[in-house]
């Protein structure tokens, strides 16, 4: 079968910014197994490489936004499509072999060297990550409190969450106060065992150490909620079914041999599927951010919902939010923007008043308690010298000031470029993460899935591309 499949996509085409995507697809999976390895064996030199990878991923991203880039690599597109061809039959395998893995020995059998450590050790950590997180967890002890007309806010409680999901001890989130406030820059598992253990104890007293607010907007339980009414009992297969859909409907937007590049891209593209499996509530986000930036320019109050619907389950998504209406603003003018920005702050609230409503203080901070709780360094962006040991900086007030003002240039650059460059935004939207206190990799793992899709539907339309690439036809051309 892969005999045959190799000749078979070597003869479609595409462009460079196209192919460009799936070097990157591998440059993401390194980058994140070097970090998960980092976290695990507590090397500087890994935090400190694996942030450097994200940084050249960021790269990559930023080339498949720029439609100049066609242009500039089209004298080696050969060559870039040989390439794209083989890591989409090298990654379709891996794909194969890691859920036959999962599914009989588990990942923790299999036997390899990694980078030269233990890869016991490092294969059981990614095993252990195919559960439910803390956050999922308390998402779905969310619904059940709402279902048992109790205040999803003021009954969350992550140790009976833990019990109820068997979340493993390193997947809770500590926080820098009581026993923990004098560890840097992150407490030792000992540490925490002890710390769980007691909370073990008495489930219905967290241990303050340990983050127990559910700390998302309401969409994170009301829009799985529907779902589990009806007898599903995984989050994750609730994330899978509103992915799903949406992944389809986008490739059918794709014309010609663009619709199987993108078909292609996103089967093989492994850190979405393993995030799902994972648990990792940022896919849920997904279809969302996904329809919102492929239907803009087709049903700007459909992309607009959309985009409400994200920034009312989860807060990245709010980043996202100027760079839509700031786009919106500059090619549809003023009276769209406007209406826009009110569709969007009419999903939100429609999601999430009623638990202001009851209780705004308690729904204020727990929503903001990732920025406002006093939470330890972690992440793949400038905090990686911090955790890594060569930076010795313990003040996440001036992680805060550099993130906001990287934030605001990248949203003035883009006001005055965004013409020009639309797609720039789901980079630029980002990139304030690399200088903050914590910088996760899952909170932006899905931007090339986004910016691939938004890319070929958007700028190459209904051009299919066959033969000599050509250029693709302007975005904001009416």
């Amino acid at each position: 079968m892969f005999a045959r499949l190799r000749p078979a996509l070597s003869s479609c085409k595409a462009t460079p910014r196209v192919y460009l995507f799936f070097p990157a697809i591998v440059l993401k999976l390194v980058a994140a197994a070097v970090s998960g390895a980092a976290f695990v064996e507590n090397s500087g030199v890994l935090w400190v490489s694996g942030a450097c990878l994200w940084i050249v991923w960021f790269g990559f991203l930023w080339l498949i936004a720029l439609p100049g880039t066609d242009d500039w690599l089209r004298c080696h597109e050969k060559s870039l499509r040989a390439v794209a061809v083989v890591l989409l039959v090298a990654l379709l395998l891996a794909g194969i072999f890691e859920a036959g893995a999962a599914a009989t020995t588990g990942l923790a059998g299999v036997n390899v060297d990694i980078m030269g450590m233990n890869s016991q050790e490092l294969l059981s950590a990614l095993d252990r990550s195919f559960v439910y997180n803390d956050a999922t967890a308390l998402c779905h002890q969310a619904v059940e409190n709402l279902r048992a007309g109790l205040n999803p806010y003021a009954n969350a409680n992550i140790v009976l969450a833990s019990l109820r999901f068997g979340i493993p001890l390193d997947r809770a989130t500590p926080l820098r106060i009581g026993r923990f406030a004098d560890d840097f820059p992150y407490p030792s598992m000992a540490e925490l065992n002890a710390v769980w253990v007691e909370a073990l104890r008495d489930p219905q007293s967290v241990p303050p150490e340990i983050e127990s607010r559910l700390a998302y907007p309401a969409g994170c339980f009301l829009l799985p909620l529907p779902f589990l009414v009806l007898g599903m009992g995984d989050l994750r297969w609730v994330y899978l079914l509103l992915l799903l859909p949406v992944l389809a409907f986008v490739v059918m937007q794709a014309k010609g041999s663009l619709r199987w590049w993108l078909g292609g891209g996103l089967l093989v593209s492994l850190e979405i599927w393993n995030s799902i499996a994972a648990g990792e509530t940022g896919v849920l986000v997904v279809p969302f951010l996904l329809l919102a930036w492929v239907l803009m320019r087709r049903n700007l109050w459909v992309a607009a919902l959309c985009l409400g619907l994200a920034a009312a389950t989860k807060q990245i998504a709010w980043f996202f939010v100027p760079f839509f209406l700031i786009l919106v603003l500059r090619t549809m003018g003023l009276k769209k923007a406007v209406l826009a920005a009110g569709m969007v702050g009419a999903a939100f609230f429609a999601l999430n008043a009623p638990f202001i409503i009851m209780d705004a203080r308690l729904w204020v901070s727990s929503v903001l308690a990732p920025m406002g709780s006093n939470i330890f360094p972690l992440g793949v962006g400038l905090i990686s010298l911090v955790t890594g040991g060569y930076w010795h900086l313990d003040n996440a007030l001036l992680f805060g000031v550099m993130e906001v003002a990287v934030g605001l240039i990248c949203v003035v650059w883009y006001y005055f470029n965004c013409r020009r460059v639309p797609h720039t935004a789901l980079v630029l939207a980002v990139v304030p993460l690399l200088f903050a206190w914590r910088s996760l990799w899952a909170y932006f793992f899905y931007l090339d899935v986004i910016l691939i899709a938004a890319v070929i539907i958007n700028e190459y339309g209904a051009r299919a591309v066959l033969g000599k690439a050509a250029a693709p036809p302007n975005l904001l051309a009416d």
